[in-house]
């Protein structure tokens, strides 16, 4: 990657976007909050991204999400006039630029800040050529380059956005090519939906998540996980289920839980099911499935472990109350029998009737009926 901005900014880039598996996440901080205590507008920027959340860091580089402080940042490298600050959020959401606008001085008009970023992009520095790409994604390009329906017309908009896809394919695969996995998702969706006219190419995009996959990024270690659910090839499924589950992939513990709980395709093992459930729900607590999964397990217990009616009524109720009915009939004999919660018949009827059919709410129901109760 050619350096093109300060030598560390440049070295945190490359630890924290392309060797992410390194562990050196507190060395590459290190070296940007030194840059940017030294007047680094770039620095700032590069700071400020990493603490945006998992999909602007991979997750497992262990990087906690503070938007205030990832928003203070972006404000130093703007009055610090980084062009590559002021290019990466003049459409950040969320963000709102101090002065209200991210074109400051020296820089004149969002096209010369295009042509800066660009220029570094055509010089090879990798993480500009990436911003550039989402411009074109995003279609945020033509905000840069004057280009909108006003300017060019409708017809010839679409055009422009037809040639902007194009051209993020083709900058989002030479991102991947030099190890930055940042620029996957995007490039997957346009090959998987196509946009604007772009062609779909499933297989292609096929490709990407097993490369992904390779470079060690969870989410698409599940992907490929997912593709090997049958039961000849549960084994390698198990095996990319647990690579994702170590590079932080909150949803293959999701995966990896649901195979070993009731009903799930490997042999019952409630305790190996509760270790993966609990991890993930311990990063996801609002998350129905974890909830409806984990909910389930401390309402029926056994293989060891002892049920648990008031965790496994909170979880169901927080299930529930998002809107999701998978686990009603376990809810309402909770409110029928006084499990976890005071008796509530109404309640529990209301919740039986959700999914009817279930053992649980027909033998409820009958017991509801047969009393005359509500």
């Amino acid at each position: 990657m050619a350096e093109l901005f300060d030598e560390r900014v440049e070295k945190a880039i490359q630890i924290i976007w392309f060797d992410m598996h390194s562990g050196r996440r507190e060395e590459a901080l290190a070296m940007l909050r030194e840059a940017a205590n030294m007047g680094d507008g770039d620095a700032y920027y590069f700071l400020g991204r990493c603490y945006l959340g998992k999909s602007y860091v991979d997750p497992v580089v262990g990087m906690p999400e503070d938007k205030k402080f990832a928003y203070e940042c972006f404000d130093m490298s703007l009055n610090l006039e980084s062009a590559v600050g002021m290019f990466g959020t003049m459409h950040q959401d969320g963000y709102q630029p101090p002065r209200g606008t991210c074109v400051l001085p020296p820089y004149r008009s969002k096209r010369e800040l295009w042509d800066v970023i660009a220029k570094k992009a055509d010089d090879g520095q990798v993480f500009c050529k990436f911003l550039i790409a989402n411009a074109y994604y995003y279609c945020t390009a033509g905000d840069f380059l004057d280009v909108s329906a006003e300017t060019v017309g409708i017809k010839k908009l679409e055009r422009f956005r037809y040639e902007w896809t194009a051209m993020a394919v083709r900058l989002y695969e030479e991102c991947v090519s030099c190890g930055l996995g940042i620029a996957i998702p995007n490039l997957v969706d346009i090959l998987r939906n196509g946009r604007h006219g772009a062609p779909v190419q499933r297989q292609k995009a096929r490709n990407y998540i097993h490369k992904g996959a390779d470079m060690g990024i969870g989410a698409y270690e599940r992907m490929v996980g997912n593709e090997y659910r049958d039961d000849s090839k549960l084994t390698k499924a198990v095996e990319f289920y647990e690579r994702a589950v170590s590079h932080n992939d909150i949803y293959a513990c999701y995966c990896l839980g649901k195979l070993y709980t009731f009903n799930g395709m490997l042999p019952l093992d409630l305790k190996k099911a509760l270790f993966y459930l609990e991890k993930g729900y311990a990063q996801l607590p609002d998350d129905v499935d974890f909830c409806n999964l984990l909910g389930e397990i401390y309402f029926r217990g056994g293989d060891g472990i002892a049920c648990d009616y008031a965790q496994a009524f909170l979880l169901l109720s927080k299930a529930y109350f998002k809107g999701n009915t998978w686990g009603s009939d376990m809810l309402g004999t909770c409110y029928l029998n006084g499990l976890g919660t005071p008796p509530n018949p109404a309640m529990a009827r209301r919740l039986f009737e959700q999914n009817p059919k279930k053992p649980l709410a027909i033998g409820g129901l009958r017991r509801l009926d047969s009393s005359n109760t509500f």
